[in-house]
C-alpha cells in the first residue's frame, strides 16, 4: 500500500504536465480526475491517445477526464488538487476548493515530494533556459548523472532521480506560485524585469513570486544571485542560504577563460555564463572542464539563434523573447551601430511597458514589421517614441515576406517578438520552428 492509494487527486490542465502527473500517480493506485477548459478536440491528440492507453474506453475507474470547463464534480471529494503551470490560481472553482479546505499545489511541488537528490533551480525574467542548459552541460562534462527539467524540456514530475546525482530545474513565476515545501540546494536568481503583469497584477507581486524560489532554503544551501540587480539584492537579504553574488565586473575572478573565448556572445550571456560557472564550482567541477564547455557551448534554440544567410541577409530566431526586455537583449547583442536590423515584432501582448524597447528600436532598427494581437498597441507605442518606419502584417507568413522584401545585403532579419505566442501558436518553440521553416523556403 502506498500513501497515494485511493487518494482522490484532481489535476487542472491536460497538457504535458497533466499527463505526466497521471502517469506518476495511477500506478500508485491513486484516483485521478483531470479537468481542462478546452474541449476534447482542442487538446493535443497525442496526449489524449496516451490517456486512452491508461484508461481504455475510459473504463478505468481510477481515471476520469472532464473537458470543456471545470465543474463542481472536479473538486467534490478531492483530497488534493494539483495545478499544471499554465493554470491560473484565481479560478472561481479553486476559491471554492479552498473554502472546502482542499490543499492546492502545483506540479513542481508534487514532483518535489518524490525526489531525494540535490536540486539546482534557476529563475529570472531572462536567461533561464540558457543558464539551466549550460549548468547541465558543465555537470555532464564533469561526469555527473543529471536530469534537466521543469520549464524546459520535460516536466519535473516525470524525473526519476534514483540513479541521478543532481536535478537541474528551470522554474518560472507561474510554477513558484504553487510551491509549499520545494527547496533547492542551489538557487540561481538571474535578473528581474517587468513580465507577466497580466498574470501577477504588478511588478511587486511578480518579484515576490520569484523570491519564493529560496524561501525554504537553509544555511547549508546556496543562493547565487545578480549583484547588479538592486531588487534582487534586497530580496536576497531575507534568505537564510549562503549568498554568492555575481557581477559582470568580476568576470575575471570567476571565469578561468578570456571573455572573448566564450562562444555565446553578449553582456546577457556573460551573466548567464558567470552564474552557471559559479554553480559548477560549488558542485566541484574542475576549472579546465568549465573552460572547455564555455568554448564549445553554442547556446540554446530559439534564443538569438542564427538560422541562415540568404542574399547577404542574416536571419536570427529569437522566438524565446516573450517580453520587451528579452527583445532589448537581442537588439543590443546584434546592434553594430549601423541600423541594419529588420525586426519582426508581435504576438499575444502581455501588457508590459514598451517605452524602453521602443527607444532602442529607434536607435538600432531600420524597419519593423508588426503582427498578431499585440500589433495595435505596439504600433501606438512606436509612434509615440517617434519611430514610423514600420508596417503591419495580416499573418506571420506575410510578416516574414514583408521583412525580407525591404532587407538588403548586410542586414540582420530578427524575429524577437516581445510577446507570448499563444494567439497564433502552441508555444514559442512552434513559432520559432515555423520561422525557420519559412526562412528555408525563401
Amino acid at each position: 500500500m502506498t500513501k497515494w492509494e485511493n487518494k482522490n487527486i484532481t489535476v487542472f490542465g491536460l497538457g504535458k504536465s497533466g499527463l505526466e502527473i497521471a502517469k506518476k500517480l495511477l500506478p500508485l493506485a491513486a484516483k485521478i480526475f483531470i479537468t481542462d477548459n478546452k474541449l476534447e478536440h482542442e487538446l493535443d491528440p497525442l496526449i489524449i491517445k496516451e490517456l486512452e492507453k491508461m484508461a481504455p474506453k475510459r473504463g478505468n475507474s481510477n481515471l476520469c477526464i472532464e473537458t470543456g470547463g471545470h465543474t463542481l464534480k472536479s473538486i467534490n471529494g478531492a483530497d488534493l488538487i494539483v495545478l499544471s503551470p499554465g493554470v491560473k490560481t484565481d479560478l472561481p472553482i479553486l476559491k471554492e476548493a479552498k473554502l472546502k479546505n482542499i490543499p492546492v499545489i502545483g506540479e513542481v511541488e508534487l514532483a518535489y515530494r518524490f525526489l531525494s537528490k540535490p536540486i539546482i533551480a534557476v529563475t529570472g525574467t531572462n536567461g533561464k533556459t540558457t543558464t539551466t542548459t549550460l549548468i547541465g552541460e558543465f555537470l555532464k562534462a564533469g561526469g555527473k548523472k543529471i536530469a534537466v527539467a521543469g520549464n524546459i524540456g520535460i516536466p519535473l514530475i516525470s524525473v526519476n532521480d534514483s540513479d541521478l546525482d543532481f536535478i537541474v530545474v528551470e522554474i518560472s513565476s507561474y510554477q513558484l506560485e504553487t510551491i509549499v515545501s520545494f527547496r533547492p540546494w542551489i538557487s540561481v536568481f538571474l535578473n528581474l524585469t517587468e513580465d507577466h503583469i497580466e498574470r501577477h497584477g504588478s511588478m511587486q507581486s511578480y518579484g515576490e513570486f520569484k523570491a519564493r524560489l529560496f524561501m525554504n532554503q537553509k544555511t547549508r544551501d546556496y543562493l547565487v544571485y545578480n549583484a547588479e540587480d538592486a531588487a534582487i539584492c534586497e530580496m536576497a537579504k531575507k534568505s537564510e542560504a549562503r549568498l554568492i553574488p555575481f557581477s559582470k565586473k568580476d568576470a575575471d575572478q570567476f571565469l578561468k577563460i578570456p571573455i572573448d573565448q566564450i562562444r555565446i556572445k553578449g553582456a546577457h550571456n556573460l551573466e548567464n555564463a558567470l552564474a552557471a560557472s559559479i554553480v559548477a564550482k560549488i558542485v566541484g567541477i574542475q576549472d579546465s572542464i568549465i573552460a572547455q564547455v564555455l568554448k564549445l557551448f553554442k547556446g540554446v534554440e530559439h534564443r538569438i539563434e542564427f538560422v541562415a544567410e540568404k542574399n547577404g541577409v542574416k536571419f536570427y530566431n529569437d522566438s524565446k523573447a516573450t517580453n520587451p526586455e528579452s527583445t532589448i537583449v537581442a537588439l543590443k547583442a546584434l546592434d553594430q551601430g549601423d541600423k541594419s536590423i529588420i525586426l519582426l515584432l508581435g504576438g499575444k501582448d502581455k501588457g508590459g511597458d514598451l517605452s524602453k524597447m521602443c527607444a532602442l528600436i529607434n536607435q538600432s532598427v531600420k524597419h519593423a514589421v508588426l503582427f498578431g494581437e499585440g500589433a495595435k498597441r505596439f504600433e501606438e507605442a512606436l509612434k509615440k517614441s517617434g519611430f514610423f518606419n514600420f508596417e503591419c502584417a495580416k499573418s506571420f507568413d506575410e510578416a516574414l515576406c514583408l521583412a525580407f522584401k525591404v532587407s538588403k545585403q548586410g542586414d540582420k532579419l530578427l524575429l524577437s517578438p516581445a510577446c507570448a505566442s499563444f494567439d497564433m501558436f502552441k508555444n514559442f518553440e512552434e513559432r520559432g520552428n515555423v520561422f525557420k521553416s519559412l526562412v528555408a523556403k525563401l
